[in-house]
């Protein structure tokens, strides 16, 4: 039986904008709130613990259940941060979230909890919908990420050595922390693909992964071409480094698939440069992810 009332929000913050502040204001007003909201700062030299709690007291939300937990960039990284906050909660299910995401309504979590009715269920992720600036070709990738459809995954996805089996995203994703615990938790020396290894351990272990579609969140970026490069770069080292998960798993049909659709949506909402621009961004990952997969001596 559900604890609807039990669960903490973990969220990784370092030199936030706006949009952390109204995270928190509609996580608060949650139909099904939190029991806690951990933020585990990165202290820079432009933002530090002092203005954080400044920052929360001017927006009225200190004395709200929220938590500080400051540490210097050298202590930080994706994988390490999340699994010290899994392992300090006592709550049955943690919901992690990163500091540009922001809730569409106030049921998102109770339509997450609602997955691990499953009790097979060991962890489930929003539907992410693009910000009202994205550029066409960043509203297609959520769209193509995310559609409106939920989706339970289980080992027999990961047999059939499709990457798509163990696709999830920490930008909004809720974990049982029993299971979570009991499995070993996040690899702890990873930057990217931290939520993506623990779908495959889950998987490989007999528990589902659960897209919830009616889980609502705002996440999207404008990335420049450049960006897009270093960024898939950065996930290709990451996938060399863990071989042994990704190397079982086929990436290239989905990418061909991705672009294919991709130029189809540009033509049916837009124009010739937005094709032009999408197929650019295409080579750009493409080319950034070939470079990370022929950087040598990858070591975790």
């Amino acid at each position: 039986m559900l604890d609807f009332e039990k669960y903490d929000v973990v969220i990784p913050v370092c030199n936030p904008d706006k949009r952390l502040y109204e995270l928190l204001r509609r996580l608060l007003k949650q139909e099904e709130g939190p029991h806690k909201i951990r933020l585990y700062l990165t202290v820079t030299e432009k933002f530090s613990e002092p203005d954080l709690l400044k920052r929360l007291h001017s927006e009225e939300l200190a004395d709200k259940g929220i938590e500080v937990t400051a540490f210097p960039t050298s202590e930080f990284n994706h994988g390490g941060t999340r699994q010290r906050a899994a392992m300090e909660t006592d709550s049955p299910y943690a919901l992690f979230m990163t500091q540009d995401a922001v809730p569409r309504n106030r049921y998102m979590t109770k339509k997450m909890l609602e997955s691990f009715r499953d009790a097979k269920v060991a962890v489930c992720y929003a539907r992410q919908l693009p910000y009202r600036n994205a550029v066409l070709k960043e509203k297609f990738a959520r769209g193509f990420n995310y559609p409106d459809e939920s989706v339970t995954k289980d080992r027999r996805m990961l047999d059939q050595g499709k990457i798509k089996a163990i696709f999830c995203s920490d930008v909004c994703a809720m974990y049982d922390t029993e299971v979570l615990k009991a499995l070993g938790g996040f690899e702890t020396k990873v930057d990217f693909n931290e939520d993506m290894l623990y779908a495959y351990k889950a998987l490989s272990n007999g528990y589902r992964i659960r897209y919830a579609s009616k889980a609502l969140v705002y996440h999207s970026h404008n990335l420049s071409y450049i960006d897009q490069f270093k960024r898939n770069k950065a996930l290709a080292i990451s996938q060399k480094q863990h071989d042994e998960v990704f190397g079982k798993l086929s990436s290239e049909d989905e990418g061909i698939k991705y672009a294919k659709e991709g130029i189809k949506y540009m033509a049916k909402n837009g124009n010739v440069f937005d094709i032009v621009d999408f197929v650019a961004d295409c080579g750009f990952r493409f080319m950034g992810f070939r470079a990370g997969k022929l950087v040598k001596n990858c070591k975790r």
